[in-house]
């Protein structure tokens, strides 16, 4: 009988000795994940700041482009509207910004790119004058914003706003 406590007791104890070490692998692989998520967390916050960094950045080339007349006003405000729907604006930089987007949804409809290349002279000759009649008419106020950019560049602050 006594054989058989003893017996018991050593399987009791072999038992716990493999929980014990079962428990620890279990919590070793759990802080191993614990690191890597923490790691892809950081890996994904460096990406999505320097993908904004990169945006803010072509945003002040293009804002100087257009105020050294590199880059017709259109184009410019195209181009920028696009970039800045893709950054986190608060709504005084929106509205700040709402003529960029103003000349954007009056040329929303003129081909590019290949649509562009593909037009016939005639159409190519209309969109043009329709561009120029919008540059004609944003002008004073279109450099006006390239100016502020310029003077008060995008990433330069704190958030993303501009003021």
């Amino acid at each position: 009988m006594i054989w058989l406590f003893y017996g018991l007791a050593v399987v009791v104890v072999i038992l716990a000795t493999v929980a014990g070490w079962l428990w620890i692998k279990v919590w070793r692989l759990n802080q191993q994940q614990q690191g890597i998520q923490a790691q892809l967390a950081e890996q994904q916050a460096e990406t999505e700041q320097n993908r904004l960094d990169y945006i803010c950045e072509s945003l002040n080339v293009i804002a100087n482009a257009v105020l050294e007349n590199q880059c017709p006003v259109t184009e410019g405000c195209i181009r920028m509207a696009v970039l800045l729907d893709n950054l986190p604006l608060d709504c005084d930089t929106k509205h700040r910004f709402s003529l960029i987007f103003e000349i954007y949804n009056a040329t929303r409809h003129i081909p590019t790119h290949s649509g562009w290349k593909s037009l016939d002279r005639q159409s190519r000759q209309r969109y043009k004058q329709e561009m120029f009649g919008l540059e004609q008419k944003h002008n004073d106020g279109v450099m006006r914003l390239m100016t502020h950019v310029k003077h008060n560049p995008f990433g330069k602050g704190v958030g993303m706003s501009i003021n």
